[in-house]
């Protein structure tokens, strides 16, 4: 069973998000409080491709925010699910030794066991961050501009130095559409960056490291969502020509939904919430997994594919088969399964899952994998494509280089019940 990674944002996680993470997942993770760089700040030079025999840290490279008060509220947060994290379902984590980060040395570069490329990460962040669209993607459905002072959203956009001016690369742009108040325009364009940053890192990680990227934040999953948008429509115009990425967007066509009422699990204890992780929940989430992942497996390959529907068809009519008791032991919880292959495919699906029903803890499903995520959806904009092979061959050097497995699967755990039912 898959265990996830609780997409860090300029808010502590909240009790309630790890508490459905644990209905779902193995284990959950989440970010050390003081993990919130793109990468480790000594690596920017080389990042910039200086030669790889000097390391210093001159400062943030794309820094994440706080909102006043971060670390206490974590703190509470951690008190409250402290029978889960004694039980080890529930830890923080860093992704790399913070450590690493002071004085200067001379020699390697020290990563701190960081697993991304420094270099990809920064010139794919700069890109991705020049497209308004996807800055835009990254504020239009926010908790954190609305529900927070003029002074508190100017604090919260941290500078760092991956926006600037980078050889004869320009600085990034500030981005462009109607504000209430220009004073905000700046600090918008920071949050927006970062949240960018934070998504790929993320996504990168979780891929790296084999877990599930989950994302509490609807902005922060706006985001992902675009990428994978991109993403996708770079793979759709290449399958025309490279017979390799033929089926690799039709996994898109799976929806897997899973419905909690929140009213009902956030009064929960904690002690409530590890009880409900019963034989059938681990029966359920095994037969989940497998499922997902044999359809990505055939998506994948498409020479060995007769009929992809048919055969994803008999996938989920005998997944269907396994979630009865589970939905008996969490009545209480309203909760339901829906597994079902739509008629939306490629960028057509990732539209669907964004605007999901409320209610819906969604895992969008996609067989191009989290590497190709992060090189077609931030590296290239299709409109600007010219030649589809070389953007193929390092599609296909990435995931040999992330060893990419073929299921990437993202959660989307921000949405409350309206109501006591299912829309």
């Amino acid at each position: 069973m898959y265990s996830t990674y609780l997409c860090p944002t300029e808010e502590p996680v909240s009790s309630l998000a790890i508490k459905r993470a644990l209905l779902t997942f193995d284990r959950v993770l989440i970010a050390d409080p003081a993990d919130r760089d793109f990468f480790p700040p000594q690596a920017l030079l080389f990042a910039m491709g200086l030669p790889s025999a000097l390391a210093m840290n001159m400062g943030p490279v794309r820094p994440l925010g706080k909102v006043s008060g971060y670390d206490n509220q974590l703190d509470k947060v951690m008190e409250e699910v402290g029978y889960a994290r004694r039980a080890g379902l529930v830890d923080a984590i860093s992704t790399y030794d913070l450590s690493t980060s002071k004085g200067l040395t001379i020699g390697l570069v020290p990563m701190g066991d960081y697993p991304l490329n420094p270099q990809f990460m920064l010139w794919a962040y700069r890109n991705i961050a020049r497209d308004n669209s996807a800055l835009m993607a990254a504020i239009s459905s926010d908790q954190i501009l609305t529900s927070h002072s003029r002074e508190q959203l100017l604090a919260l956009g941290a500078t760092g130095m991956a926006d600037g001016s980078i050889n004869d690369n320009p600085e990034l742009p500030l981005i462009q559409g109607e504000f209430a108040s220009e004073e905000l325009r700046p600090a918008s364009s920071l949050i927006a960056r970062a949240r960018l940053a934070s998504v790929m890192k993320s996504v990168g990680y979780c891929t790296a490291k084999q877990l599930v990227p989950s994302f509490d934040n609807p902005a922060y999953s706006q985001v992902a969502h675009h990428m994978v948008g991109r993403a996708t429509k770079v793979i759709d115009r290449m399958s025309e020509f490279d017979p390799h990425w033929t089926m690799r967007s039709q996994a898109l066509k799976i929806a897997h939904d899973e419905y909690i009422d929140d009213s009902v699990l956030q009064n929960l204890s904690i002690d409530d919430v590890v009880a409900l992780r019963t034989r059938a929940w681990g029966r359920q989430a095994e037969h989940r997994d497998a499922m997902l992942q044999s359809i990505s497996s055939v998506a994948k390959e498409a020479e060995a594919v007769g009929d992809f529907e048919r055969e994803v068809r008999d996938s989920i009519v005998a997944y269907r088969a396994t979630f009865d008791d589970i939905a008996r032991e969490r009545s209480a919880l309203k909760f339901q399964v829906s597994c079902e292959l739509l008629q939306a495919g490629g960028a057509g699906m990732t539209a669907a899952l964004a605007g999901s029903i409320p209610g819906v803890l969604t895992q969008m499903q996609t067989a191009i994998g989290a590497a190709s995520v992060l090189v077609a959806g931030c590296l290239y904009t299709i409109e600007k494509i010219k030649d589809y092979k070389p953007i193929s061959d390092q599609l296909v050097s990435a995931e040999a280089e992330f060893r990419d497995s073929a299921r990437f699967g993202m959660h989307n755990f921000y949405r409350g019940f309206k109501s006591s039912h299912r829309p």
